[in-house]
């Protein structure tokens, strides 16, 4: 059999999302030997100089078989106008459908198919569970976003009026490096919000283990699991391990000859809400009986 190439695309970088890439490459090899196959990574995050886009190309011009755009949706739309041709499977991105990847979730027509990751679609249940947390109806939240984030206006507008029914504030802190981060942290000089929603991007999932440390004494709730086992307070989501697996199953079937357009984009079937307890009870965060009862624990890591 003769070797396949796999373009492997990441905005981020591997430091961040090592366990992630071995979950794909694991799942792959259950379908095509080692040995049959080659895996060309481009990390965007580990190349600063270089766009999204010029790595995009740049595989293309390799000649994959198959392409990964992994990391959100800024990854697929780069490798979207990279190539009409290429086999592309994304992984996660959220509303595939209404950022013109594909025709729909059953049927996704052209050369593209993959993960819809249900991660902005859950910041408003996120949302919710900050709520519920505080007991409070006079709370403000304060709301951490990627400013490079497609639909990120539409989706600051959801979350406003998710927050007016809910009866509490928010406070915007629309960023696009650590840099900035640090400085809208900054910027309350000591009347924070009562709460933080780190919402879905994998720029801080990429910087997870510092943006952890931010919400210093105030309850945060962020997008995965990896998050509160680094020292974050609480996560909602689905299993981005699981994700990736899959990302490694769709490439694996493609080799084999199955076209992308005859698989349907996969949706995630588990939701996992986490508590890190050491957290809770290192910062004074008394949990209401009703989240404990739905959660999952993990006592591993506090900030330092």
């Amino acid at each position: 059999m003769a070797t396949r190439k796999v373009g492997f695309l990441h905005n981020r970088t591997k430091a961040s999302f090592q366990l992630h890439y071995a979950a794909f490459v694991s799942r792959l090899h259950d379908f095509i030997e080692e040995e049959d196959v080659v895996i060309v990574e481009k990390w965007a995050g580990d190349h600063l100089g270089k766009t999204l886009q010029e790595h995009a190309k740049d595989l293309v011009k390799q000649g994959m078989d198959v392409m990964v755009a992994a990391g959100g949706p800024q990854t697929a739309l780069a490798a979207q106008k990279a190539t009409k041709k290429i086999p592309i499977v994304f992984t996660p991105v959220t509303d595939p459908v209404g950022l013109k990847l594909v025709r729909s979730l059953d049927e996704p027509k052209g050369n593209l198919t993959g993960i819809a990751g249900m991660t902005s679609e859950l910041d408003v249940t996120r949302l919710q569970l900050l709520r519920e947390l505080l007991g409070s109806d006079s709370a403000t939240i304060g709301v951490l976003i990627n400013k490079n984030r497609p639909g990120v206006k539409d989706h600051l507008k959801k979350l406003g009026a998710a927050a007016s029914t809910i009866g509490v504030g928010l406070a915007n802190m629309v960023v696009e490096s650590l840099a900035d981060i640090n400085a809208a942290f900054k910027s309350f000089k000591g009347d924070e919000p009562d709460a933080f929603l780190v919402t879905a991007d994998s720029l801080f999932n990429d910087l997870r283990k510092k943006v952890v440390q931010f919400p210093k004494k105030k309850p945060a709730i962020y997008q995965w699991r990896e998050f509160a086992e680094a020292g974050g307070l609480m996560s909602f989501g689905p299993d981005i391990i699981e994700a990736y697996k899959k990302t490694g199953e769709y490439v694996g079937h493609i080799l084999n000859g199955d076209k992308p357009w005859n698989l349907p984009v996969s949706l995630p079937d588990r939701f996992e809400l986490v508590i890190n307890l050491r957290v809770a009870l290192a910062d004074k965060i008394n949990i209401p009986a009703s989240l404990l009862s739905r959660a999952e624990f993990v006592h591993s890591r506090l900030r330092t």
